[in-house]
């Protein structure tokens, strides 16, 4: 395989067959795994190597039609792709962090209802001693 343009094959797994595209530049960062876009399921998925290799084979005359469906499919895919251990390349603004509002002095809360500063003769004890 190229290590500058996208590879086509197949990937032959029983009934989870897919015709499947590699993209040489999409690395996992491990030697022992690789990308492969699976047109069935319409993702790039990683694969581990020493499994997935024995079961990929190149496109054959019949099927090199659908190079131009998984090129196109792939492309569209690739843009929203973020290989592990990258950062994304949509940043997205931190979800902002709430705290509880800081209790307030007894005084303070009894003003905002308006019932701070109260007089001592507001409240009648019956006792009429003025």
């Amino acid at each position: 395989m190229s290590k500058e343009s996208l590879w086509f094959g197949y990937l032959e797994i029983g009934d989870k067959s897919s015709p499947v595209a590699q993209d040489p530049k999409l690395s996992t960062g491990k030697t022992d795994t690789l990308y492969l876009f699976n047109l069935q399921r319409n993702a790039i998925i990683e694969y581990k190597r020493d499994i997935v290799e024995p079961k990929l084979r190149p496109l054959n005359g019949n099927e090199a039609d659908i190079t131009k469906e998984l090129k196109k499919a792939f492309k569209k895919i690739v843009k929203e792709f973020t290989p592990r251990g990258k950062p994304s390349a949509v940043l997205e603004a931190p979800p902002a962090v709430t705290t509880a509002p800081k209790k307030k002095p007894k005084e303070e809360a009894l003003e905002e209802i308006g019932i701070g500063d109260v007089d001592d003769d507001f409240f009648d004890d019956g006792d009429d001693e003025d």
